[in-house]
This record gives C-alpha cells, structure tokens and sequence, in this order.
C-alpha cells in the first residue's frame, strides 16, 4: 500500500459511485442507497476531488459518463464482483462441498457433455445446489469479462483476451421453415429459393461475432429484409418459424425431434451447415470457488474422454 491514492481512497466513495453508474441517476442511486441526494452528490463530488478528475457529465436532460467515468466503472465493477464472492470462498472449509454452483449459459445448450458433467457433479456432490441462469452467449462473455459471474457456458466464433475457453462441443445451424410454410415438406429446393423469403433471427448485439456469423447466413441466402421477427431466445425464435412468422437458422441437432414431430423443416444448405463453437468460459483473473473448480474439473474430464468428432453435432449431414 505504498500508492497513497491507496491508503486515502474512502471505498464508501466508489461504492457510491458505482451504484450511480449503474443507475445512470443520482436520485436513483440516492434511492437504491437509502441516501439523499445531495448526500449521494457529495459523495461524487469527493470522489472526483480525490481523483482530481471528473466523472459524470449531467444536467437536467442529460446523464453521461466521461472517458475516465467509463473507465472507474468497469474497474468498481470488477472489484466489488469479487469482494462479493467472498463469503462463498469463506464458506468452504470443509471437505465435503456444500453451497451452490451458479451456472450461466446461454439458451439451449442441448449436448451430452453438458447433462454427463451434471450428473456426474451431483453424484460425487449431493449437497451442492445447482443454480442455472439463461442469458444470451454475449451477455455471458460480458458477465465473464467483468467477473459478475464466474462460470458460463456460450457459443463463440473467437477468444476475448483475458477468458479462458474450455471447448466443449461444435454445433452447427441450419435453415428452417414451419408447416405453415410453402416450402415445408419440399425436397426440390437450393439455396437460390430461398432469395427473398421473410426471416426471423436473434437481435443483433453488436459485440457479438455469433450473431454476426449467423446473420451473415441470411446475407448469403440473399432473404427479405427487414427480418419480420426477432427475439434474444431460441425457444421465441421456433415458435415464430413453427407459426410460419418467417424461416430460421437454428442449431440442427437440436431441431431434429422437431423435424421428426413434423413441426419444422430443414432447408437448404444441406451439406455445408455454419458451424459454431460452444465453451466453457472463465475469467483468468477470477478466484474461483472450491465448488466451481470442482464443477469445471468434471467438466474437463467428460470433455477429455470424447473426441472432437464425437463433440461435433450432427456428426454428417445429409439431405432431408
């Protein structure tokens, strides 16, 4: 501690100031702080002395963070992510691992790999609780990155510098159409049919090189634009295509049953499907808990024990 920023920084401060950031208000944070307003700007006002810089940018219209703002953000966030998991690293003192995994993955993850491994961890750990959370794969590389969670499960076409990617398994997405559809049922079709058809896809997140693969699948099949749906869940995206809302790329390994049961049908490209990587991702800075080793060790032992022809689904393709 020999900064002396360090030894004189009030962490009250960047607790404040982090919840007005969050809240993008300081009556808001006064609210969510039980303080005044005046008690909360004040705080603001210290902060920036300290640091000889300013922060926010606001007036009665307008609410912004400067460049440094922006910057205390990301590090507040940081830090008090992992002085919030503190008590869990406390509480495994033990041999036994008692508490709760809290697993974030992105929406239908549908691989063996992933229902062996939790299995597997509930059996060698019965008195861990397994607390599953659903968000889109760029939210948990964000999460990841900023270390609000520390273990999640998502598709990625390429490495964030500082996360550790385990590769679980390669999926690949397909084209799809519901019974409602012209073309369900036909065998006749190529790529060029499906020029000018109306198209429902995940929204768009800007960070995110998954959705930008995807879409870039509909570019290539040249199809109406705008998309006539949207939505950040897979299970919204089949029921629109089922429904006839518009054709879909969805994972194809996961659409089978679907296929099967005569609610949907695949489209071309039958033999050159867009592949997309899923992993296990964890923050390299992250100090994770005795109950997170333990899952993302079981994790890697599943994985070890198959090869990447066995992780990738479907294993051939052939015309439906």
């Amino acid at each position: 501690m020999s900064n002396p920023l360090v030894r004189s920084l009030d962490w009250n401060l960047l607790r404040v100031f982090l919840v007005i950031a969050e809240e993008r208000s300081i009556s808001k944070a006064a609210d969510a702080l039980n303080r005044t307003q005046p008690a909360v700007s004040t705080a603001l006002k210290r902060l920036e002395e300290q640091l000889n810089t300013q922060l926010v940018l606001r007036n009665a219209t307008m609410f912004q963070l400067t460049d440094n703002g922006r910057l205390l953000h990301r590090e507040c966030k940081e830090v008090f992510n992992t002085i919030g998991h503190i008590p869990s690293l406390i509480a495994e003192t033990t041999e036994s691992l008692a508490g709760t995994l809290s697993l974030t993955m992105a929406s239908h993850m549908v691989s063996e790999l992933i229902d062996e491994s939790l299995a597997l961890f509930h059996e060698r750990h019965p008195n861990v609780t397994v607390d599953v959370s659903l968000v889109t794969s760029a939210v948990v590389i964000e999460q990841v990155m900023n270390r609000s969670i520390n273990v999640g499960i998502c598709l990625a076409c390429s490495h964030v510098p500082g996360i550790e990617y385990l590769h679980l398994y390669k999926e690949h997405f397909g084209f799809f159409c519901g019974p409602r559809h012209r073309y369900f049922g036909r065998r006749d079709l190529t790529l060029a049919d499906l020029q000018g058809e109306r198209a429902v896809t995940f929204k768009v997140f800007a960070s995110s090189e998954v959705i930008q693969t995807i879409t870039a699948m509909y570019r290539q099949a040249n199809m109406g634009m705008p998309f006539s749906g949207l939505s950040d869940n897979l299970e919204e995206l089949r029921r629109m295509i089922i429904a006839g809302v518009g054709i879909g790329a969805m994972p194809i390994h996961v659409m089978q049953r679907d296929v099967r049961d005569g609610l949907l049908w695949q489209l071309p490209p039958y033999h050159r499907p867009t592949p997309i990587d899923v992993y296990l991702v964890t923050n390299q800075k992250a100090q994770l808990t005795r109950i997170e080793n333990a899952f993302i060790a079981q994790m890697r032992e599943v994985v070890a024990a198959k090869t990447i022809e066995e992780r990738t689904y479907p294993p051939f393709f052939t015309e439906p």
